[in-house]
């Protein structure tokens, strides 16, 4: 009997996995350069989009593309959205993420347009 508890214990002690597994830092996403203004997505804030001036480097505006909505119980670092490409077309920019949802935003409003996905991410 104690023989079988020993192996019982030995068992549960050697099945539970002490490594826990987390989110690698997101990738940077190459900057997309337009006359004189330089458009950035933050690695550090996720949906966003920011407009520097290439000359100064001061930022001129900051844009929520996408807004995370994280679920109950689940660990925040694995429902992440990341933005993962900026391109230039015409007057806008195109935003892809992680979730593979696409947004269009027009340079000139600042209006956000749904291509692909939803303005609410969640994983």
């Amino acid at each position: 009997m104690q023989r079988l508890l020993i192996l019982l214990f030995a068992l549960a002690f050697f099945s539970v996995s002490t490594v826990q597994a987390k989110r690698s830092a997101p990738a940077k996403v190459r900057p997309v350069t337009v006359g004189k203004i330089e458009y950035r997505a933050p690695t550090s804030q996720m949906g966003i989009v920011e407009a520097w001036d290439s000359d100064s480097d001061e930022l001129i505006w900051r844009r929520q593309i996408y807004v995370v909505k994280y679920k109950l119980g689940l660990e925040r670092d694995i429902q992440d959205v990341f933005i993962t490409s900026l391109r230039h077309k015409d007057k806008t920019l195109v935003v892809t993420n992680e979730g593979n949802s696409i947004y269009e935003l027009n340079l000139d409003t600042l209006q956000v347009k749904v291509l692909k996905g939803t303005l609410v991410e969640t994983m």
